[in-house]
């Protein structure tokens, strides 16, 4: 098995794969992979989050101040 592509190339269910896929192997840089695959899972799981979606309005407005002074 060879490493995927980074995400959104292929898919989380790719990545743990390949991380399940790591921990079979006894090379000497095995850790190192090791950690770049869960760098990459956490990646994934960061941008699928929906941060980056817009917000709702809050439910109680905030008071506004000019120079960190309230008015």
């Amino acid at each position: 098995m060879q490493e995927p592509q980074p995400w959104p190339y292929v898919d989380l269910a790719t990545w743990r794969l390949w991380r399940d896929h790591l921990n079979t192997l006894e090379v000497p840089n095995v850790a190192t992979l090791k950690r770049e695959a869960d760098a990459e899972l956490a990646r994934i799981l960061r941008c699928q989050e929906g941060r980056w979606e817009p917000k709702r309005p809050a439910l109680v407005p905030r008071e506004r101040t000019a120079n960190g002074v309230r008015s």
